[in-house]
């Protein structure tokens, strides 16, 4: 029939099927009717070989004539071989903001090391979305074809002036985001971005020259160090969960996290179930290389955890008897510095771990099984096998050596 306000109003749903009806004036302009009684108006014409239903709208927000008049202009589109559906499937693929970029980005699988095709651990997803946040808030709902390279140029000489190495971390996020744009883009059809503008800091050498950081406790110092730790925490809330922490993390370069957990990012402190007393060992599950990492308990530190077991909570290992642990350990170190006039940071006890390693002479590839680095691109790596009982002699002689009274 023809499609107009009287002839649609009589037009009346089935509760089994959806209902079309053709307009006879114009071909392939049409009435469609939901099993609920929703009505709407599409244009249908074939495309080359492929056939295309366009919604034009609803019955109740529109009149038969207008959507008449719509169905006209999209009969010349078809005529003319344009396909509406995807030109509206790339008007938006070309709107795609920064902002849904770092999401597909931070959904697409890992792309290499240890977990590759699986989906990016939850602290990796928080830390690009902080970054991305921080550093691009008044970019991330503009157009990703928006950024030039002047713009990536200038945005990161700004950032630099506050923090080099935040600079770089926060573009090398933002190169990643577009490089996984350019990727993921549908067989025959063109980048919405040709290159990544990010390329402008290599030619240009503009990236920050950010050194690793160096922190950690002088081997001299240690004693002292270690002395003020087991005398100095006394007055502090959790105070004894925080000297044994310290301690531990002293004797096995563990991360603090590894310790205590993050509840932001879904994981748990240390339970007593990954500690192994019977047999001197200690499991880290799920690591930051998402690996578990085992290492051998040396003697006085297995000595620490059978007295810490009397004392603390049932399920955690650096809990208080009520099952409370210590949330921040920089009241620790800043008591510590008054003390000693040593100023670290958590992370530079696994940095002393690793150096006192090193002044034994225990091979680098001990080193590395000690703190759960991966070899990366060392072949020679893949030719050395680290046994776990080979580590039990690294991990007693750094223990006497950390430990020592003079």
């Amino acid at each position: 029939m023809k499609l107009t306000k009287a002839s649609v109003a009589t037009i009346e749903a089935d509760p089994l099927r959806q209902v079309l009806v053709w307009d006879t004036e114009i071909r392939g302009f049409g009435l469609r009717v939901s099993p609920g009684g929703a009505k709407a108006y599409v244009m249908q014409r074939r495309v080359g070989r492929t056939s295309r239903r366009v919604t034009i709208g609803r019955a109740d927000d529109m009149s038969a004539e207008a959507a008449r008049k719509k169905a006209t202009l999209l009969a010349a589109e078809f005529a003319e071989g344009v396909d509406p559906i995807a030109v509206k499937k790339e008007r938006a693929r070309r709107g795609t903001t920064l902002r849904q970029a770092v999401e597909a980005y931070i959904a697409a699988p890992k792309k290499k090391g240890v977990g590759k095709g699986g989906e990016k651990k939850a602290r990796t997803q928080r830390d690009i979305r902080l970054v991305m946040g921080r550093k691009f808030g008044d970019w991330l709902d503009r157009p990703v074809t928006d950024f030039t390279e002047s713009m990536v140029k200038e945005r990161h000489a700004a950032l630099a002036k506050e923090s080099p190495a935040q600079a770089n971390l926060a573009f090398r996020y933002f190169r990643a985001t577009i490089n996984h744009l350019i990727a993921d883009t549908d067989e025959g059809a063109a980048p919405i971005i040709k290159s990544n503008p990010v390329t402008r800091l290599n030619r240009t050498n503009q990236w920050a020259d950010v050194r690793p950081a160096k922190g950690r406790i002088p081997d001299r110092g240690i004693p002292e160090w270690v002395a003020a730790v087991k005398s100095g925490l006394g007055e502090l809330t959790l105070g004894s969960e925080m000297r044994d922490a310290l301690l531990f993390m002293l004797l096995t370069g563990a991360r603090v996290g590894e310790l205590f957990g993050s509840a932001k990012d879904g994981y748990p402190a240390l339970r007593w179930s990954s500690v192994d007393l019977r047999h001197d060992k200690v499991t880290f599950p799920d690591t930051k290389n998402r690996l578990d990492h085992e290492l051998p308990l040396p003697v006085q530190l297995k000595a620490l955890l059978l007295d810490r077991k009397k004392r603390a909570g049932t399920e955690f290992v650096f809990s208080d008897a009520s099952g409370r642990l210590p949330s921040d350990l920089r009241p620790a170190l800043r008591r510590l510095e008054e003390i000693t006039g040593i100023g670290i940071t958590a992370h530079d006890l696994r940095r002393t771990f690793a150096s006192v390693a090193s002044k034994l002479d225990i091979s680098t590839y001990k080193v590395k099984r000690l703190t759960n680095h991966i070899s990366g691109n060392d072949v020679t790596a893949d030719y050395v096998d680290v046994e776990f009982d080979d580590l039990r002699e690294a991990m007693q002689r750094i223990e006497n050596h950390m430990l020592r009274t003079v």
